[in-house]
């Protein structure tokens, strides 16, 4: 069945490819008219819905050649920003570390750290505790040597070999310094922070007097004391207090000033320089920092300033423009002309009517009956009002008098 349904599937196909070989040979041989006439009425009927398929095929092509292209130029910037980024940190920190060495001008000693812990360890705790710097006894480096960066407190040295030392962070647990604030208002001694989670890699500056209550952001120096970090180091800032079962003292916890992601240059002071003392090595860097925002807040005012000035003056402009304007349209329409009053004429004042005479006694009522006769009282004369006008004269009613009823009798 099936190889019958096939060579009908053949014999069709070779029927339509004849049809079409012949169709095409006798389109050659028509005139030039009809050759295009007929083309044309192809292309409108029966070759139609293939080069609509053909525009279509190579839209979609044009299409994914083009998003391939975007995407490949997407990658690339990606990775050219990540690329930037990298680079701009390390130029800021070399920058810092050079700042920090012309600062500091001598008794240190320029070592690069690398990570000593095991790759097992370090993934483990997630946290660098001991490194190692390319400098030792021959460049007289100790133990307890004090390991710094421009940031601030990185570590001691723990071991010095010939050439080579290992030295501890500050997240090992056998960490400890002696820090205060820079006004020496509370005093304490910063150790690592045992935890998880968030708190990995933060301090603890315990031993707080509860008298000495600390605020958020507040810079922690080394104070100085116990022979090994000399005074003015920057160890970190507070975060918050936290809460111990110690109720005579207070508890901090710090953000370090110094990074453990990739140290990279480190300084090591020797001991002349530690008992020199580096306390304003980092102030004068703050006081710059301070002083250079502190001018930048000032350019700041001075241009909202000067942008407001600005923008009251082009405000006075339109004002001043818009009344312009209004007194423009106000003398250029008609003025309205208003009309003319008479005054009205006043009627001439009537003669004073003169006073009836008081009506006399009432005679006796007659027996007979009379029909009285109706009396019409006299109109009043026009007067004129207030304002002019000759007011209309009133017109009193008729009065009809009663018909008086003899009594009986009224004659005795």
């Amino acid at each position: 069945m099936a190889t019958r349904a096939s060579r009908v599937g053949s014999v069709i196909d070779n029927a339509l490819l004849g049809t079409c070989f012949l169709g095409s040979l006798i389109l050659l041989f028509l005139p030039v008219q009809l050759r295009d006439r007929s083309a044309a009425a192809l292309r409108r009927t029966i070759v139609a819905p293939f080069a609509e398929l053909q525009r279509r095929a190579e839209l979609m092509r044009a299409a994914f050649v083009s998003y391939d292209e975007r995407m490949d130029r997407l990658a690339q910037i990606t990775r050219l920003q990540i690329e930037y980024s990298a680079v701009r940190s390390e130029n800021e920190r070399l920058r810092k570390t050079l700042s920090l060495g012309s600062r500091l001008s001598w008794g240190f000693v320029a070592a690069e750290a690398t990570p000593a812990q095991l790759e097992s360890d370090l993934v483990s705790r997630q946290i660098l505790q001991t490194f190692s710097v390319t400098a030792g006894s021959r460049a007289g480096i100790q133990p307890f040597t004090p390991v710094i960066n421009a940031d601030g407190l990185v570590g001691m040295v723990q071991t010095a070999d010939a050439s080579s030392s290992i030295a501890i962070s500050y997240a090992h647990p056998d960490f400890r310094v002696s820090a205060t604030t820079p006004n020496d208002s509370a005093f304490g001694v910063v150790q690592a922070r045992l935890g998880s989670g968030k708190e990995l890699g933060l301090l603890e500056m315990r031993g707080v007097p509860f008298r000495s209550p600390l605020k958020a952001g507040q810079l922690i120096i080394s104070s100085g004391l116990g022979g090994t970090y000399p005074r003015g180091i920057p160890v970190g800032t507070v975060i918050r207090e936290v809460s111990t079962p110690e109720k005579w003292a207070r508890t901090y916890l710090l953000q370090p000033a110094a990074s453990l992601a990739n140290l990279g240059p480190v300084f090591m002071l020797l001991k002349k320089r530690s008992d020199e003392g580096v306390t304003t090595i980092w102030m004068s860097q703050a006081s710059a920092d301070s002083a250079a925002r502190a001018i930048a807040a000032g350019g700041d005012s001075l241009a909202r300033v000067a942008a407001e000035q600005e923008m009251a003056a082009r405000r006075a402009a339109l004002d001043s423009l818009g009344r312009e304007q209004a007194r423009a349209d106000s003398a250029a329409a008609p003025r309205p002309v208003p009309p003319q009053t008479t005054p009205a004429a006043t009627p001439p004042s009537a003669a004073p009517r003169p006073a009836a005479a008081a009506p006399s006694a009432a005679p006796p009522r007659p027996t007979t009956t009379t029909t009285p006769t109706s009396t019409t009282p006299a109109p009043r004369p026009a007067t004129a009002d207030t304002a002019g006008r000759t007011a209309r004269p009133t017109v009193p009613r008729p009065t009809v008098p009663r018909p008086t009823v003899p009594v009986p009798g009224a004659h005795l």
